[in-house]
């Protein structure tokens, strides 16, 4: 009886350990994809790329949980950004959709273009979805 019990309670452990962190997964495939897409960057940018942690942008596209309100399940542009070392306000930008949770995250394109410096955090009309229902 104490076998059993001792091996649920490492069923229950090894569960807990494989949790997956979704985000640091889709930053993996975003960094391979920019250093495969474009082998000419200068060795700031490659190092910027590799080592700096990235700004997740993300945008819902479909409601998929049938309310406004935030589900696991809508569909989102997802952007993993970080700064271009050799232009002043210009970033990385590394384009793909998934779910919100980003686990089937895939790169689709990767560009260099001038951005703001920090998003307006307080604009409420970016809230709804690309033209579909609104809960206005």
């Amino acid at each position: 009886m104490k076998v059993l019990r001792l091996f649920i309670v490492f069923l229950m452990l090894l569960a807990c350990g494989c949790a997956t962190n979704y985000h640091s997964k889709a930053v993996s495939k975003a960094r391979a994809y920019v250093l495969e897409k474009m082998p000419d960057l200068s060795e700031k940018a490659i190092y910027t790329v590799k080592y700096k942690p990235p700004q997740i942008l993300q945008k819902r596209l479909l409601l998929s949980g049938g309310t406004p309100n935030e589900s696991k399940n809508d569909v989102m542009h997802c952007c993993i950004v970080w700064p271009y070392p050799d232009e002043e306000g210009m970033s990385i930008i590394v384009a793909g959709v998934s779910e919100r949770r980003m686990d089937d995250w895939t790169p689709i394109r990767v560009i260099i273009r001038k951005t703001e410096n920090e998003p307006d955090k307080t604009d409420d009309k970016d809230k709804d979805d690309f033209g579909g229902p609104s809960s206005k």
